[in-house]
């Protein structure tokens, strides 16, 4: 027996107190859609909710995040200075744009942006939402990550 199957057997022998609340632990349900954010900013009929954040858990370099976009919904082509970004379709497709390249996206599939690369997604669809989960590395709230939108640019 090795020594992680060793902690594996302690881990399983200690009884604990499972806690239902905890202050690294968010429900969805409680963490308001981003209203402030303006079409005019590219925030084109979605509202994203930051779930994970400095201000929601303490988190130092690391915003998760989702989104729901009704169908013709878009994030216009921006970039993040001060983070990379990865994208994670649940439900749904569009088109995500990843540097220069329009990338199809649908359910189970990802795409990674590195830091400062302009990209954006659009929800091509007519009937149907694309639910979007998504994770900035570096920063730990938009406003540290930086948001450009090529309309500035």
């Amino acid at each position: 027996m090795s020594l992680h199957d060793d902690e594996r057997k302690d881990w399983n022998m200690k009884q604990r107190e499972v806690l239902e609340s905890h202050p690294r632990k968010v429900r969805v349900a409680d963490i308001p859609r981003a209203t402030d954010l303006r079409a005019e900013d590219g925030w084109v009929d979605f509202a994203p909710q930051f779930l994970i954040t400095r201000e929601t858990v303490g988190s130092e370099t690391t915003v998760f995040g989702i989104a729901i976009f009704p169908p013709g919904a878009k994030h216009d082509i921006h970039r993040h200075p001060n983070a990379e970004e990865t994208e994670y379709i649940i439900e749904g497709s569009g088109i995500a744009r990843v540097g220069d390249d329009d990338v199809a996206l649908g359910a189970s599939e990802i795409v990674f942006v590195p830091r400062n690369e302009w990209h954006g997604f659009h929800n091509t669809s007519t009937t149907e939402r694309a639910v979007m989960v998504w994770c900035y590395a570096g920063a730990a709230s938009l406003a540290e990550a930086g948001y450009i939108p090529e309309k500035d640019v």
